[in-house]
Order: structure tokens, then sequence, then C-alpha cells
């Protein structure tokens, strides 16, 4: 089985990267902006290179796709909506259809709980994709094209919505998102950390090593 793995130097996209190179014949593809894992299989393309992208893909021919690769940004959303739809929807179509084109069979699409909006949690997969800022706008845009595409086209999808994932690489240099690596980094240089709210609310979060599998 030929397996791409797109944002594959990124936190959760090295192990699901490292868990398939393993057992089949495996690429990956990053820009390295965020992420920092490396692998003689891993090529710096940035997805918004149409021809790139197109050229490699056209060239592996995968069976399958993991598409993790994000410009994974809610609050800068609604100030740069272009440049993260350049680097979010429009970077998945440039892997998309040239997948679609070399015969994939299957599409795995990392999307994001950003798709509910302000719904009520405890969310459920059934919830309908009500989106309130630009990043959910466009995970839920990649899901419905996903959709649409796969009965045109026949091939099998898989949409996921991880939950607050941390553990090992992640980015913990980051001060705006995965707030476990928030309140690690902010203890271990003895700073306050923040709770919004009154401290009663819940959510859930992943260890890393619960998901890949």
């Amino acid at each position: 089985m030929k397996i791409l793995v797109t944002g594959a130097s990124g936190f959760i996209g090295s192990y699901i990267f490292d868990a398939l190179v393993r057992k089949h014949n495996t690429i990956g593809i990053d820009n390295y902006s965020l992420g920092t894992y490396q692998h003689p299989k891993i090529y710096k393309i940035d997805l918004t290179d149409q021809t790139r992208t197109d050229q490699l893909i056209t060239e592996f021919k995968p069976d399958v796709v993991y598409h993790l690769a994000a410009w994974a940004h809610e609050s800068l959303a609604q100030f740069l909506p272009r440049k993260l739809s350049e680097n979010n929807f429009q970077a998945y179509l440039n892997v998309l259809s040239p997948a679609i084109r070399n015969g994939i069979k299957r599409m795995i699409v990392f999307s994001s709980i950003a798709v509910y909006g302000h719904q009520k949690p405890p969310f459920h997969e059934d919830n309908k994709r009500q989106p309130v800022d630009i990043y959910g706008v466009n995970k839920t845009a990649m899901e419905e094209t996903t959709e649409i595409l796969s009965k045109v086209h026949g091939f099998e999808y898989v949409i996921l919505r991880p939950h607050n994932v941390f553990g090992p690489r992640q980015n913990m240099a980051d001060p705006y998102r995965n707030v476990i690596a928030i309140w690690m980094n902010r203890l271990l240089q003895n700073k306050r950390y923040f709770i919004y709210g009154d401290g009663t609310q819940k959510r859930a979060f992943s260890y890393i090593d619960d998901m890949i599998p």
C-alpha cells in the first residue's frame, strides 16, 4: 500500500508517519513552517505550490492520503482570512484533486472541533456543522468537499476531529495554542498559569499514544 502523509513533520503527523512508514510504502510532505521532525522520506513542499504538489502526487500515486497539514490559527484567521484559506482549504484542494486523478482509494481528513462552533457540548459527530470563525469555515468546506467528491469519484473517506491532543513533540513555545503545553511551559518558568471561566468547565484531552492507534 502506498500512503502519503501531509503535515508529516508536525506534532500528530509525525507520529502517524512513524507508525505507517514501518509497515507501508509511505512518504510525507511538509513545508516545515511549524513542524521540526525530519525523515529522508518527508519532502519539503508547500501545499500552496500547486505545481510541485501535483507533480509529487502524480509520480507517487498514493492509495491512501492522510491529510494533516494545516495553518491552525483560529483567532488570527479573523484578520487574515485569505492567507488562512490559502493554507487550509486551497492547500487541501491542491492535494485532493491530483490524488483523485491518480486513483486514490481513501482520503483521511484531519478536521477540527471548530466545525461545531458555539453549540452546547458535549459534541457528537452527528451535530450540525455551525462554524463561527474562518478556520472552522475552512474545515467545514474541506469536509463537505470530501463528501461530495467521494460520491462523484468513488473513493472512501474518513473525517477525524481530534480533541486537544498533547504529548512529546508538541510545540512548547506557542503561547496561543495547545493549552496543556502552555500550562507546562509557564509552570517550568515559575509563571502564573490561567484558567478562563469559573474553573468548573470540562474539556476532553487526548494523549498522543492513546490516539495514534
